[in-house]
């Protein structure tokens, strides 16, 4: 299609539409089908005003003498100081933005796993929304704009943290956004109108900071773009004061609400993944491991790869010495052939680049498909490459070197924290993926050059590149049957809500008289990392769980059974025993 066809603004509406609809689809797929797990829960508690085993609730659980409680007293009112004790204890501190606006969502569409998901998936739709505008105005490329949604509409890591009630789509969504603001300002400075471009970029760098405290790499990269291109100082002055509107927002929570603990947790759990990553035997080696080069390089592979779309998923397949020998030598051949072969247009160097590599695929022990696609992202490597040395212009030139900034720093950081705490817990892609909408705008523009390299050639990358589509299919069907370690943390499909079905089953059954005891669960580890948990007798999380989802009325009497770890009962007024349900330890506790 030509670029005429997408400046019709109705059809760029209708194309844009129909991203979303595919994104939404992907995303709504088995939305409520698997039982949240425990991140989800303490999300559900904190939005509630509910502190983690209830310390905010001692008049319900701890008072001596009463040993049993009620929805009803469950679900007393709650205040402010409540919602900054259940956020201090379920996220240390973390993102009060995003629970504000869970407990309004929560308030209009309910509790169900469905609804609660439901507004990640919003915020994850806004996102491919957003960056359509945002390619559009900084790029002037409308088919740019809609490829790049596109290819957001089908990142598995966009799937899979939209499938969860936690911060991370709301996250990324003003992430993007202070980003968009930031360019709009640096592009009008001598615009009298940019006011209110630094005073929404204030206020939205504020919300940044209280969706998720690593949206600093963000701004910081921000900041990278103004030293290294910015030299008006007035400029300076006011990016730095509308930046004062966002840290003082932070600095109030961080002193005065829930976050003033953060800190303080942050250094005791610090502490203790270092002591757990370099105890022998290391009771979670592949998790918490010692930060020594070689095993942050490793598990750093396959953030960065997976950073691109293209390249998604490989990082599993490269193992072994001699492929990993095999593949620098490929890469070598294929670099010097791509070269010769646009120089001369000779196909005595497309023939090598093909043929090479159809004999080292075959060689490659671990994948031949898998490793086919890596020389497809070769290929599209040099697309880039062709793109960035014919663009001249030097604004251009300056926001690709932003682009690359943002798409590559997050992740830095949190490799140089890594080394800096000695372990390697947190060295994740969920705390960098702010990174994935200017990887996914390299993937598009590497794609858009590829008619450069001639029809032979195009074509078979085109093809390379539905061939990895179809494994992107795959991991997405994964990530909705739950069986995807990389996403979803597991290989073994969650049931339906657990809690949710003991609730609705406490609903139809009880009667006057009778009572619900609930299990203690101690022995799991999650009390551990934190330092309000580690210590618990008597856990009291059972219950809380399952009080979300009873009437908030209800005079229902219930206790907990401090040396019952795993199943619920309802106890008949003539003392006969109905067993609910069985967590059988961690099996169904997620």
């Amino acid at each position: 299609m030509s670029q005429s066809i997408f400046s019709s603004p109705r059809l760029q509406c209708i194309f844009l539409f129909l991203i979303i609809l595919l994104a939404s689809v992907l995303r709504i797929t088995n939305l409520g089908k698997h039982a949240i797990f425990f991140d989800e829960k303490s999300t559900v508690l904190i939005s509630q005003a509910v502190a983690l085993e209830g310390n905010n609730q001692k008049d319900v659980f701890y008072t001596e003498g009463k040993t049993t409680f009620t929805p009803k007293e469950f679900w007393k009112p709650k205040n402010i100081e409540d919602f900054y004790d259940a956020i201090r204890r379920g996220d240390i501190g973390n993102s009060p933005a995003y629970y504000g606006v869970l407990h309004l969502w929560i308030e209009a569409f309910g509790l169900s796993d469905f609804a609660i998901r439901l507004l990640s998936v919003f915020f994850s739709c806004g996102t491919i929304f957003l960056l359509f505008f945002f390619i559009k105005e900084h790029f002037k490329n409308v088919k740019l704009a809609l490829a790049g949604s596109l290819l957001m509409a089908i990142e598995p890591f966009f799937i899979a943290y939209s499938q969860q009630a936690r911060n991370y789509s709301m996250s990324f969504f003003f992430a993007l956004l202070a980003t968009h603001l930031f360019l709009k300002i640096v592009k009008k400075e001598n615009n009298s109108g940019s006011r209110i471009l630094y005073i929404s970029y204030g206020i939205v760098a504020g919300i940044c900071l209280l969706s998720h405290f690593l949206t600093a790499t963000v701004f910081m990269a921000h900041g990278f773009y103004v030293l290294l291109f910015v030299r008006k100082w007035n400029t300076w002055l006011f990016l730095i004061l509308s930046l004062a509107i966002g840290l003082s927002a932070f600095t109030f929570w961080i002193k005065f609400g829930g976050g003033n603990y953060t800190f303080d947790t942050l250094s005791y759990q610090a502490k203790m993944y270092y002591k757990i990553a370099h105890s022998v035997p290391n009771p979670h080696a592949g998790t918490i491991d010692p930060a020594t080069p070689g095993i942050v390089l490793k598990k750093s592979l396959p953030i960065f790869s997976d950073l691109f779309i293209v390249s998604n998923g490989f990082s599993s397949y490269m193992t072994g010495k001699k492929n990993m020998i095999l593949v620098i030598f490929s890469i070598m051949v294929s670099l010097v052939s791509l070269i010769q072969y646009r120089k001369t247009s000779r196909n005595l160097w497309l023939g090598i680049l093909l043929g090479w590599n159809l004999i080292a695929s075959f060689l490659y022990t671990t994948g031949t498909f898998q490793y086919i696609e890596l020389v497809n992202c070769v290929i599209l490597c040099y697309c880039f490459r062709i793109f960035w040395m014919n663009e001249t212009d030097p604004e251009q030139r300056r926001l690709l070197t932003f682009m690359a900034i943002l798409a590559f720093f997050p992740t830095i950081f949190l490799i140089l924290f890594t080394f800096k705490n000695g372990h390697t817990f947190g060295l994740t892609q969920r705390y960098s993926g702010f990174s994935f909408p200017y990887s996914i705008i390299f993937v598009a523009l590497a794609i858009f050059e590829t008619p450069k390299l001639g029809k032979p050639l195009q074509y078979i990358v085109w093809v390379l590149l539905l061939v990895q589509v179809f494994f992107v299919g795959k991991t997405i069907h994964s990530i909705h049957e739950d069986i995807s370690p990389k996403y979803t943390y597991r290989d073994k499909a969650r049931i339906r809500n657990p809690h949710y079905k003991i609730a609705m089953d406490i609903r139809k059954m009880y009667q006057t008289g009778d009572t619900v005891i609930y299990p203690s669960w101690t022995e799991g580890e999650y009390g551990a990392y934190d330092n309000y948990t580690k210590d618990i007798k008597k856990s009291f999380l059972d219950a809380q769980l399952v009080n979300l989802y009873l009437p908030k009325d209800a005079e229902f009497t219930q206790t907990v059974d401090a040396f019952n770890p795993n199943k619920v009962f309802l106890k008949k007024k003539d003392g006969q025993k109905i067993e609910l349900f069985d967590f059988k330890g961690t099996t169904y506790r997620y």
